[in-house]
């Protein structure tokens, strides 16, 4: 049992990285007109659409959208739906109110490797910042934000995304 508990996760956690992958193809400078192989917004929401069919409310299209681009001011649907992602990855466990940080920093080495102690910093940085928020959707949608924010500015190569 615990075995193939094992394999739901490896299987949840290959997924996001294949979302999180084409998010950063799609994050990248050049945009499809410039060079092949780059990926759309809509290719990159088609990619994550299937996770919002666990989530309540299921997010719309526009939901998935706002949280592709990063958009600050999101619909509160859309910060649901964020994270209703996280909680499937467990990296934003069930009845929490902040990212698990060993497995929020996994998922940072993944991307980054050998940012490790940056990654732990952020991760600790920003889930103090929105400690007391008492909404799941807003703590996990502003911690993304502070995550993001905090990643640029301790050298992170994370582009802006553009519509």
């Amino acid at each position: 049992m615990m075995q193939c508990s094992r394999m739901t996760t490896t299987l949840k956690m290959t997924n996001l990285l294949l979302a999180v992958a084409c998010a950063a193809v799609l994050m990248g400078s050049a945009t499809a007109d410039e060079e092949e192989g780059s990926m759309t917004v809509d290719e990159v929401v088609e990619l994550i659409e299937p996770f919002g069919d666990a989530c309540t409310p299921k997010p719309s299209r526009e939901n998935i959208v706002e949280m592709v681009l990063n958009k600050e001011d999101a619909k509160h649907d859309t910060k649901c739906f964020r994270h209703c992602m996280l909680e499937q990855f467990e990296l934003m466990p069930e009845d929490q109110l902040q990212y698990n940080e060993d497995k929020t920093v996994d998922m940072i080495n993944m991307m980054f490797p050998d940012r490790e102690d940056d990654g732990r910093r952020i991760v600790k940085t920003c889930n103090e910042e929105l400690k007391a928020e008492q909404d799941k959707c807003e703590a996990a949608h502003g911690i993304a934000m502070c995550m993001l924010r905090e990643m640029r500015s301790s050298g992170f190569k994370i582009p802006e995304i553009k519509e």
